[in-house]
């Protein structure tokens, strides 16, 4: 996306409006903002320096995938969030300090953007131990990134160069000398009753990832419905079986190699119509990461191996 780098100047202004009213946005496109645009100018706009904002951001792409992801859920963990909160303490538990408390306050959904990054700004701002003010002396995208890896996430495995990667990549597209995102199409699609083709299918895989019995023959009907409308119902989403950014969102996991079930296989289903010859044996292997990299260098993605809401969206159509 290509942005005027001249409001900068009034991003402190506007920032906090913006994320208010746009809250879960869509994926990125010619036209929407995304999701790590949205919180790197957040940040700017609390002050901080873009250097430590992109640091901020870079950590949350590593927990989220990019765009940053407020429905992300771990696989077979507790991570929540753009940050991974943890379920049974920062995102549900912690006294005055957990997420759908922090929500609740204002009568917001623990899934919004804005109320998930409020939340980053309330730790960060309220509690020291999250390190704002180690932050707010860091002087380079390495530092600022290390220092909220440390203090705000407190990982276990870092992957810390990754992290410092993606700080550096939102720092080239969205601050004042960048030139905004590319023009690679990661939008996904809307889906409904009457639907068909590879989108279909791969959403069907999606859905059988979370438990529900559905047949991945790539044609959205009642079943396929019935499925959706059980899944949006589970996970607080609006119920009507159209399967939109939303949902999108909340059902697409970030996969990287070790990954494995449908969801994995859906993915290699999505490699295989793209060109690359793979076994799909719903194990993501060398070979599955392999022609993800090859595929996210061929259309201009940040090349890491790791399958989140853009690679989702240039593939899924």
């Amino acid at each position: 996306m290509k942005t005027n780098r001249i409001r900068r100047g009034v991003a402190g202004l506007i920032a906090g409006a913006a994320v208010a009213v746009l809250a879960v946005v869509a994926a990125p496109s010619a036209s929407a903002a995304s999701n790590d645009e949205i919180a790197f100018d957040y940040f700017v706009g609390k002050g901080l320096t873009e250097r430590q904002s992109a640091g901020i951001v870079g950590n949350l792409i590593q927990e989220s995938g990019s765009p940053v992801n407020p429905y992300a859920n771990q696989p077979s963990g507790p991570g929540m969030g753009i940050a991974q909160w943890s379920e049974g303490g920062r995102w549900d538990t912690d006294s005055r300090d957990n997420m759908v408390w922090y929500a609740g306050l204002s009568g917001r959904s623990r899934y919004a953007l804005a109320a998930q990054l409020d939340f980053t700004w309330y730790e960060l701002s309220t509690l020291s131990g999250y390190g704002l003010a180690e932050l707010r002396g860091a002087t380079s995208v390495s530092s600022a990134t290390t220092v909220f890896m440390q203090k705000f996430e407190r990982c276990g495995t870092c992957a810390t160069t990754q992290r410092v990667a993606y700080a550096n990549d939102v720092l080239a597209k969205y601050g004042t000398g960048g030139t905004g995102g590319g023009s690679t199409e990661t939008a996904l699609p809307v889906l409904r009753n009457g639907s068909s083709g590879a989108a279909v299918r791969t959403l069907q895989y999606m859905l059988r990832a979370s438990g529900r019995t559905v047949t991945a023959d790539g044609a959205f009907g009642s079943g396929t419905e019935s499925a959706v409308r059980s899944y949006q119902s589970a996970h607080g989403l609006t119920v009507d079986g159209v399967v939109g950014n939303n949902t999108w969102y909340s059902i697409l996991p970030v996969l990287r190699q070790g990954s494995s079930g449908e969801a994995v296989t859906g993915l290699q289903r999505e490699l295989v119509d793209a060109g690359y010859s793979l076994t799909v044996d719903g194990s993501f292997g060398p070979a599955t990461n392999t022609a993800v990299r090859s595929y996210q260098s061929k259309v201009g993605l940040v090349v890491d191996g790791v399958v989140g809401n853009n690679t989702w969206g240039s593939l899924v159509d």
